[in-house]
């Protein structure tokens, strides 16, 4: 769908919306959540034949006034699945309807008159945009500004339609509703109640003020190619006897370039009514000068010196004067869209400033100690005053808040100081503190801490505090790593890993190993315990499907370590069978169930497998794992944040308890500034506390020998009856209606799991048995592919999330394929057997070739590189878990490439959401990662559009 915006001749405000070039437009603006509009013709210029015509196209009229505020808050074009995006012409205005947001927010409107009879006007407003709008009509598609103008030959530009937009804004919004003036004696107040009120039209007192009334309003209208004021504070010049005067001196500056400037001197200098500035003409510079100068005068009053003079240049300041310009005229000046450059010394990075900062770091005996990290430990911490990296002594404090001035000079450089903030500051400065030392390790390493007196101030690290930030910072991973006794040969990314891993833990430091599914995570832990001094029992806690493949790689990597298993009916129950150097191996549910057993030993090192298992920091699990004792806590895992940096904090507790402080606070400083606004300030600040303690490497930048995978979505068809059924229970559905709150979740989850199944099988979603052959265009698809890796002598895991489905598949292709049977693991198989299915499949050439694995149950922890094709059956809207299901056949060990196909039934909700998958992955896995509960939060006509079913293309 197309968007273009047509002005109204007589009031901007009344100005419309056309969206066409849909066969419907009435249910396009609908679904965008555009209010309706009426039906209408837009008069366009569009390609006709060899060449472009006139033409009437239908389209619906929104009125502007009404559509200004969902305009601009339609999703940026990233979040747009390609089924549902509406066409470039759409997504441009609702940038330029933002745009036109953020000027009217700022106070950028002109009141202005336009004559229409004789004795009469029109009085609206206008916006006062800047050199953005000429950018944007650079890059407006032509359908934005396909109208065409009276002529009938030629279309609006894109700037004339923005410009016109942006004033229809400003319009709209400055005379919302209010009440109407008591009285409107004056003239004055006529006006005023014309651009305010719903009847625009004014009497005018003379034919003279329309004409002045424009002249007033043009120093603050910048059209293409004009400029503004602009103002430049100078410091006094050391090398002259100047004193202390300041000299703020007066610019013309192009709106379109703004580093290109004219000083005032050559303004008044010029001889032409047309100044070139950037290329382009400005006219009438000396009274765009003149009418921004009495602007800035009334905003900043010691401007005000200069405009006697015949031709103004400039004004001098003095000290108090420049303070005054830089705490509150630059703020008032650029808000009214006046330049200004202020030099670097007193502005942004350069600018030096006095502040309050604390100086943390362990007590003297502490670092005499020297005894490593111990997060039960105290530090101590103090205030002190700094300008630049130079710290002030209390009697150099004492000056500075004597001469109560706001910008002084200190050794030969400009200093802002904060009157207020000073006085505090020497109230607190030498006073002293202590904090535990995971909160003095995570503000070092952030280098700002909240403080109650000074809000957020800068930390500085001291002593053994410091030397530990510094080696965190340094990334002190270089050394070679210790290997004793494994009997593996480490990629160069793995040797890498187990020294970090080995460093940090000798400081007593937790940390998160995060590198991605298929690199290794398992063994270069075993390398870890491995090459402890063995003094005390190790603990391995991971998901009762992997407890087999940790005593696997153990026996074989480090043969020398004692692995005792912690789990079934015969697992200790006493603690003097964890002997020292041993490694236990449990489950999170034994972990659970044995804390109290568990919580008793202490242990060398602590590893948590598949540690987003902890990722809820109210689960009993969680709960249990943070009574744990050891001297390391590592967690593993390759998606340390799957959906909410809560779960980040709930694993970075666990391994270094504190160091996030606690979840409320955390939320407050990251979790909303981060996930709610974007903060790049938070992110960054949260990044340096985490990074030195969470390790992550990807497959394509460690390992770029492992063989290639490749991915392909496969396209099923419906049979008669998949389709019958499939139309029957979204009608019969959203006619009965899907109610409000927990029971419309409820529905639209069962409508969601209705739909999945008949796309599957008829006989899964009717719960049939009997023969499957024939009724299931996918099953047919899916039967012929592996029937083709059968035939080459390959191997193939086909996953599915429900088990019936699963139980269908090994019946069926057992019997198409002739195969003795065809196994199915699943959360249901023991362990026992699970390992053998696994153990068989991966070593005896005459097992069956394939292998139907729960999505669930075998999505992680399970080393399957015998198999060189992985088909998903069924989708699981989560593409990280498709993923871990994925790389059970892709990671290191694989010696082949990898065929990945995702089947996905044409013109059904999987086509739609597979696109919505494939194609904004990023977007995806924060908005989908939940599984399918985002769905219930559409709207009827949003969940209308994504379960329709279109062209299926029959398969019988």
């Amino acid at each position: 769908m197309q968007a273009t915006f047509w002005p109204s001749d007589r009031l901007p405000s009344e100005g419309r919306l056309a969206l066409w070039g849909t066969e419907d437009p009435a249910a396009a603006v609908k679904i965008l959540g555009l209010p309706p509009g009426e039906p209408g013709v837009l008069p366009t210029v569009l390609p006709a034949g060899s060449g472009v015509g006139p033409a009437d196209v239908p389209a619906r009229l929104v009125p502007i006034r009404s559509a200004i505020r969902a305009l601009a808050a339609l999703p940026s074009p990233d979040r747009w699945p390609s089924w549902q995006r509406p066409g470039d012409s759409l997504i441009a205005w609702s940038v330029a309807a933002k745009l036109a947001l953020e000027h009217v927010a700022a106070g950028h409107l002109v009141p202005v008159l336009r004559p229409v009879e004789p004795g009469q006007g029109i009085a609206h407003w206008r916006c006062a945009a800047d050199g953005r709008l000429a950018a944007l009509a650079e890059a407006m598609p032509v359908a934005a500004h396909a109208l065409r103008r009276g002529d009938g030959r030629t279309i609006w530009s894109a700037l004339e339609l923005l410009t016109a937009l942006c004033d229809a804004v400003a319009d709209a919004l400055a005379r919302g509703g209010g009440a109407a003036p008591s009285r409107v004696d004056s003239w004055p107040q006529r006006w005023v109640a014309a651009l305010t009120g719903d009847d625009p039209v004014v009497e005018l007192p003379d034919e003279h003020i329309a004409d002045a009334l424009a002249s007033w309003a043009a120093g603050a209208l910048h059209t293409e190619g004009q400029a503004r004021l602009c103002v430049r504070l100078h410091a006094p010049d050391r090398t002259r006897r100047t004193g202390e005067t300041w000299l703020l001196s007066f610019h013309l500056q192009s709106v379109v370039d703004p580093d290109v400037l004219v000083s005032a001197d050559e303004v008044w200098s010029t001889g032409s009514d047309v100044l070139r500035l950037a290329g382009r003409a400005v006219a009438a510079p000396q009274d765009l000068l003149v009418h921004s100068l009495a602007e800035a005068a009334r905003l900043f009053p010691p401007i005000d010196a200069c405009l006697s003079e015949q031709r103004p240049t400039g004004v001098r300041l003095d000290t108090d004067q420049a303070a005054e310009f830089l705490t509150r005229g630059v703020a008032a000046l650029t808000e009214a869209g006046i330049g200004v450059i202020v030099p670097d010394e007193l502005t942004g990075r350069g600018a030096l400033r006095l502040r309050g900062r604390i100086r943390a770091g362990h007590s003297a005996e502490e670092d005499a100690r020297g005894s490593g990290f111990d997060r039960e430990s105290l530090a101590t911490f103090r205030w002190e005053a700094a300008i630049g990296d130079e710290t002030l002594t209390k009697e150099d404090l004492e000056r500075l808040v004597a001469a109560n001035r706001p910008l002084v000079r200190w050794k030969g450089r400009w200093v802002r100081v904060d009157t207020q903030e000073a006085g505090k500051l020497a109230r607190l400065i030498g006073r002293r503190g202590a904090l535990s030392a995971s909160e003095t390790l995570a503000v070092a390493l952030a280098g700002r801490r909240d403080t109650a007196e000074l809000g957020e101030v800068e930390v500085v690290a001291d002593g053994t505090v410091r030397e530990l930030v510094e080696r965190l910072r340094s990334a002190e991973a270089a050394r070679e790593p210790r290997l004793v006794g494994v009997e593996a040969r480490l990629r160069g990314y793995q040797r890498r890993g187990v020294a970090w891993l080995q460093s940090m833990t000798e400081l007593g430091l937790g940390v998160v190993l995060a590198d991605d599914m298929g690199l290794g995570k398992t063994l270069q832990a075993i390398c870890l315990l491995a090459g402890r001094d063995g003094t005390r029992p190790h603990l391995v806690v991971c998901p009762t499907s992997v407890v087999g493949n940790w005593e696997r790689e153990l026996a074989r990597f480090a043969p020398h370590l004692p692995v005792i298993r912690h789990h079934g009916p015969d697992r200790p129950t006493e603690s003097d069978r964890f002997t020292p150097g041993a490694v236990v191996v449990t489950t999170y549910t034994m972990l659970r169930r044995d804390i109290d057993l568990l919580a008793a030993v202490d242990w060398d090192v602590v590893v948590l497998d598949e540690a987003q298992q902890i990722k809820n920091q109210s689960a009993q699990a969680t709960r249990a794992a943070g009574r744990l004792r050891a001297a390391a806590r590592v967690a593993l895992t390759g998606t340390p944040v799957e959906n909410r940096l809560s779960e980040l904090w709930s694993i970075m507790n666990f391994v270094n308890p504190g160091l996030l402080g606690p979840f409320d606070r955390f939320k407050e400083r990251f979790v909303v500034p981060v996930e709610r606004w974007r903060d790049p300030d938070a992110t960054r600040r949260l990044r340096q506390v985490v990074a030195p303690f969470l390790l992550r490497r990807v497959k394509a930048e460690v390992a770029a020998d492992l063989p290639p995978k490749q991915e392909s979505i496969v396209a099923c068809t419906l049979t008669r009856e998949q389709a019958t059924l499939y139309q029957a229970a979204v009608t019969t559905l959203l006619q009965e209606g899907l109610g409000t709150g927990i029971e419309r979740r409820g529905r639209i989850l069962k409508l969601l799991t209705a739909l999945k199944q008949i796309c599957n099988h008829p006989a899964q979603y009717l719960g049939e048995g009997g023969p499957l052959a024939g009724r299931s265009g996918k099953l047919a698809r899916a039967t012929e592919m592996l029937a083709e890796v059968v035939a080459a002598g390959d191997r193939a895991l086909v996953f599915t999330q429900y088990r019936v489905m699963g139980e269908m598949l090994a019946r069926h292709l057992a019997a198409e394929l002739d195969l003795p049977y065809v196994p199915f693991l699943h959360g249901g198989v023991g362990r026992v057997q699970r390992d053998r299915m696994v153990e068989t499949f991966q070593t005896d050439d005459s097992s069956p070739p394939l292998l139907i694995v729960s999505l669930r149950a075998g999505g992680f922890g399970l080393n399957l590189t015998r198999a060189t094709h992985v088909l998903h059956y069924d989708r699981w809207w989560n593409p990280a878990v498709e993923d871990q299901a994925t790389d059970r056949a892709h990671r290191i060990g694989q010696t082949s490439a990898v065929n990945v196909y995702k089947l996905v039934t044409r013109g059904t909700l999987e086509e739609r959401i597979a696109d919505l998958l494939e194609h904004k992955r990023e977007l995806a896995e924060a908005v989908v990662g939940t599984g399918e509960t985002w769905l219930t939060e559409l709207s009827d006509d949003e969940l209308r559009a994504l379960v329709q079913l279109s062209d299926f293309g029959e398969a019988e």
